[in-house]
This record gives structure tokens, sequence and C-alpha cells, in this order.
């Protein structure tokens, strides 16, 4: 889902920083939009996504107007729903991509990478901390390195907080 929403900010906040080059002060954008879809893949039954996903974007410029850092703090809030049970999903991390000569090359994220807490409050999934990637085509590309907590998702335990 990270790298989704990693192109969704990428693809809306480029084209708006591009028209601002030439401006020497950093460039501000926040949006929120609301998501839903069906994951039909990870469980033998159907797992409704539904949560908001908020950005608050900041992207710095040189002298000459050619971006070298951009900061994306984000969070996805909302619910997971699959055979009557509803998880939690709370995401919030901070992203700050590099940049040289203009061209996107690393992304660190840091902050609460991934959390889903099952009906009573018991984490079914969390990772803190923090993943740096190359960054490929404006997404995150080959991980290069990784700090922090529970770093594996487990799909059997992730369907069985459903039961």
């Amino acid at each position: 889902m990270r790298v989704l929403l990693a192109l969704a900010t990428m693809v809306v906040a480029l084209p708006a920083l591009a028209a601002t080059a030439a401006a020497a002060p950093p460039f501000n954008d926040s949006f929120t939009i609301h998501l839903t879809d069906v994951d039909t893949h990870t469980c033998s039954f159907p797992v409704v996504r539904e949560w908001d996903f908020t950005t608050h974007d900041t992207a710095f410029f040189d002298a000459d107007g050619t971006i070298e850092k951009l900061q994306l703090h984000q969070s996805n809030v909302g619910t997971l729903t699959g055979n009557g049970v509803t998880l939690r999903l709370n995401i919030r991390e901070a992203t700050m991509v590099d940049f040289v000569d203009g061209v996107p090359v690393t992304a660190k994220h840091v902050g609460q990478l991934d959390y889903i807490g099952g009906s009573h409050g018991q984490p079914v999934f969390h990772r803190t901390g923090q993943a740096v990637f190359e960054v490929v085509g404006g997404l995150d590309g080959p991980l290069i390195a990784r700090h922090g907590l529970r770093d594996d998702f487990d799909p059997v335990a992730f369907c069985a907080a459903f039961a």
C-alpha cells in the first residue's frame, strides 16, 4: 500500500512543484483523499479496505529553482473488514526524498510504517522505524536499508485476525 500511496503523492505533487520551480522559498501543499478497495488476494475471503490518506508536503529548491528535497508527512487511517470483523489501520510516517540535479534518488520513510490493530486492540501487524529506498521512476525501488520493529508481514496471522 505504501508504494501505491507514494505513487499517488508523487503524481499529484511533482506537477505542482514543477510549476513553481522558479520560486526560491519552499513550496507547501496538503490534501486528503478517501479510498476504498477490496483485497481478494491475501485471504480466502474478501477484505474491504476503507481509509483516509492525508499528506502535507514541502518541497525545497536551490538558488536556481531546482528541487533538492521533498518532505512528505502522511497518514493512512481507516478500517479493514472481512468475515464481519473490523481491524483498524493507522499508519503515520514522514518521507524525505533526496534529489540530485532535480532527479529523486532516495526516499527515507520513518515513523509508524504499518499498523493494523485487532478488534480488541491487539496489534496484528506493527512495523515502526526506518526504511530507505532507491527511487526508480518516481516510486520506491530497491530497499537500501531497514531498521525497526517486526519487518515481516504474516498473511496467515493477518487472515486469522478476521476469525
